[in-house]
């Protein structure tokens, strides 16, 4: 005789399984789905699909803030956040550094983001649980760990004469241009393309030198300068990249050489200054590592050929180190505010010199970070 209890057994399993099935099903419902209606603005760019970010934020209720001059996004609702910018696959989502498997592309005036970033990030911040993040579309190392452009920017150039010496009245903007020109025909032979932002005394302004690099796409932006300062003992040659200032000269340094933004250009550096923020940490998390890489590569060529008095690895933050969407660094050659630095460079052999040693340096870095995928495995 069967036990009546026994009979309870069927039935509480069949419960137990539907209970299991209804929290999966809840715990489903937590992820995000997006409306069929959104996708009415799906477009294809270079062979993807894209959604407009505007539209999807307002649908979702998720404040949207743009900015066309430097091309950045911040999504915000509640205490959540996404930072994003055009030509980047990388964004800040509550802070942490993640990446989409293409970049955002501003398109007719409007910032485009790839599906996947619909699919694997913005759940977080309109309101469901973020799927988990897919991995990156694999490409071939070639192609992402290879330095083929570099952007040589003189320093100053027309109306901007830059720093002036006191006693042989050197003007800057004739000795970055020398430099810059042999500095690029040393890359040139090694191998790699270069685009310079001037190739004569023209004045170009700092937001046009960024928008040379961020539009060639450049693989290195390397901007060239001679030093000034009030104290006729600091002497010596500094590679700078970008972060916060170090010390007093430094920031004095930076002020100096953005003060050639003019007046109507200042309107437009000041763009949107709730989203400097936003620029300023992509910038670092993305290209930091590389820049400082690089500075200390040309540094450590410099100090090598002990040809003149090296001050280091520095950082601060230069407008065109800031605006440029690639590895950056800015050097200085030398004080012409200090008498044997002043004697030194104004010989152009000692110029092609430290043109030639600088080109070492980056040729260094070039081959150690193609062989190291991007010093991933260093």
């Amino acid at each position: 005789m069967v036990h009546k209890k026994y009979c309870y057994y069927p039935v509480i399993i069949i419960l137990a399984f539907a209970a299991l099935w209804l929290s999966g099903c809840a715990e489903q419902s937590r992820y995000f789905r997006v409306d069929q209606s959104v996708y009415s603005g799906v477009r294809t760019i270079d062979g993807s699909q894209y959604i407009p970010l505007e539209k999807l934020c307002n649908f979702y209720g998720v404040k949207y803030r743009q900015d066309v001059y430097t091309g950045t996004a911040k999504l915000e609702r509640g205490t959540n956040e996404i930072a994003l910018r055009t030509g980047s696959s990388t964004i800040l989502l509550n802070g942490a550094h993640m990446k989409m498997d293409r970049p955002a592309v501003l398109a007719d005036g409007e910032i485009y983001v790839p599906m996947s970033f619909v699919k694997n990030n913005f759940g977080g911040i309109a309101g469901g649980k973020a799927a988990e993040i897919a991995p990156p579309v694999p490409v071939e190392s070639a192609r992402i760990y290879r330095i083929r452009t570099v952007i040589i920017d003189a320093g100053h150039g027309g109306k901007d004469p830059g720093a002036i010496s006191r006693r042989m009245h050197l003007r800057e903007k004739h000795m970055t241009l020398s430099t810059a020109k042999s500095l690029g025909a040393m890359l040139e032979k090694s191998g790699m393309r270069v685009i310079y932002t001037r190739k004569n005394d023209t004045f170009i302004s700092l937001p046009r030198r960024a928008d040379i690099a961020n539009n060639a796409k450049a693989d290195l932006f390397i901007s060239v300068h001679m030093n000034a300062s009030r104290s006729a003992s600091l002497n010596g040659f500094e590679c700078y990249y970008l972060s916060e200032a170090t010390d007093d000269n430094a920031r004095a340094l930076e002020a100096f050489e953005d003060s050639s933004i003019m007046t109507n250009q200042k309107a437009q550096a000041e763009h949107s200054k709730q989203l400097d923020k936003t620029l300023w940490d992509l910038a670092l998390t993305e290209n930091r590592k590389e820049s400082s890489e690089l500075a200390h590569y040309i540094c450590d060529s410099i100090e090598d050929a002990r040809v003149i008095y090296t001050r280091g690895v520095r950082s601060a933050r230069f407008y065109v180190l800031k605006h440029t969407q690639m590895p950056a660094v800015l050097i200085e050659f030398g004080y012409i505010s200090n008498k044997a630095d002043e004697l030194k460079l104004k010989d152009p052999v000692f110029l092609k010199k430290m043109a030639e040693l600088v080109a070492a340096g980056v040729t260094r870095y070039k081959s150690e970070y193609e062989r190291t995928e991007g010093f991933s495995h260093k």
